[in-house]
């Protein structure tokens, strides 16, 4: 065996050895809890039972309400946050990257990377969009920031998202590096 080789599976078995000491905490101690916003909804479903008068005109139609609702649903988009592509060609930009080498990385195809930079709405799989924060070397809080732009999160029950959560936080970045060790794993790999 080569000494390269042995260096490399040295490697993978401290990672593998830590790996399964940060799995196992991490489902231990982090049980979610819900009902929460649940609750909230509830109580304010009770609040609108309670004032009928105020939102319902005598034919029972909920025009008062209707218009609360619109001009809601309006403030809440102009709170709207930048989208996936956006803030990615965003990071691309502030670490002075080229795009090329930002999608090579993430073992992207450059159709793919086209059809994102192309689209402001556009919404990649949350393997993509771990690849992007794995070939833009995101610190943890960055990729949570890109990641939550495309609807996505590291979830705490998941081993996938425990082992990225992981290689992240030891800025193992390398994305065929994360492909072998999610193998070990019996996960998908993020890219073929």
């Amino acid at each position: 065996m080569k000494a390269l080789d042995k260096i490399f599976y040295k490697r993978l078995e401290r990672i593998r050895n830590e790996l399964d000491g940060y799995i196992k905490n991490n489902f231990e101690r982090k049980k979610c809890t819900s009902g929460g916003l649940m609750n909230s909804f509830i109580a304010a479903m009770a609040i609108y039972e309670d004032s009928d008068d105020e939102y319902f005109d005598e034919k029972d139609s909920c025009i008062s309400c209707s218009q609360t609702v619109t001009t809601g649903i309006e403030k809440m988009l102009e709170k709207r946050e930048e989208s996936f592509s956006i803030m990615l060609l965003r990071l691309i930009d502030e670490k002075e990257l080229k795009d090329s080498d930002v999608y090579k990385r993430a073992n992207i195809d450059r159709r793919l990377f086209s059809k994102i930079r192309n689209s402001k709405e556009y919404v990649p799989s949350k393997k993509t969009a771990i690849s992007f924060c794995l070939a833009l070397q995101l610190p943890l809080d960055e990729t949570k920031k890109l990641l939550k732009t495309a609807g996505y999160t590291l979830s705490a029950s998941s081993t996938f998202d425990l082992i990225i959560r992981y290689l992240i936080e030891n800025k193992e970045y390398n994305i065929h590096f994360a492909n072998i060790v999610l193998h070990e794993y019996g996960e998908e790999m993020l890219s073929k």
